[in-house]
């Protein structure tokens, strides 16, 4: 069982940060290219709300995965909370907090909390190389979402330049 977890300053209201937020297939354009990552919604809620469930699919460690996530906790400009409901991990919480700062900004905490199951091997696979993947996969992505919330482009700007700054 691991937990990672990631925090940047955004100048940018809160309000603003958790609407690109509220939108998983945003979040998986701001991931390293070579993870393939794609978000694909099965049955949407008001506002991607609780209940929501959507299909994540990607090249992690070099191998093809795709499990479903399902809203499990919202709360508008404070928390959005999604956890894999099938899959290949026997844990897989995602947790990504907003809070406003002075000036109007905001703090923006994305939080992995997963267990690979697997016993010792999954331990070991995921002391050895997964979790140092995952840590600099979160990093990238936030650094990715404050250059963009703060730079006020659109998402295909965004991604042009994610697509730019990997190769």
């Amino acid at each position: 069982m691991a937990k990672v977890s990631r925090s940047v300053d955004i100048s940018a209201p809160v309000e603003r940060v958790f609407q690109y937020y509220a939108r998983p297939e945003h979040i998986a354009k701001t991931f390293p290219e070579d993870v393939k990552m794609k978000v694909v919604p099965i049955n949407i809620k008001e506002g991607f709300g609780i209940g929501t469930v959507f299909r994540v699919e990607g090249e992690f460690g070099g191998r093809p995965l795709a499990w479903d996530m399902e809203t499990v906790a919202y709360e508008n400009n404070k928390l959005i909370q999604v956890k894999a409901i099938n899959g290949p991990f026997k844990k897989n919480i995602i947790s990504v907090y907003f809070e406003t700062m002075p000036k109007s900004e905001t703090k923006l905490t994305f939080e992995a909390d997963y267990d690979l199951g697997y016993g010792i091997i999954g331990k070991a696979i995921d002391s050895l190389k997964l979790k140092k993947e995952i840590e600099m996969g979160i990093e990238r992505s936030c650094a990715s979402v404050k250059k963009f919330i703060e730079s006020g482009k659109s998402s295909g700007e965004m991604v042009s330049e994610i697509k730019a700054d990997a190769a």
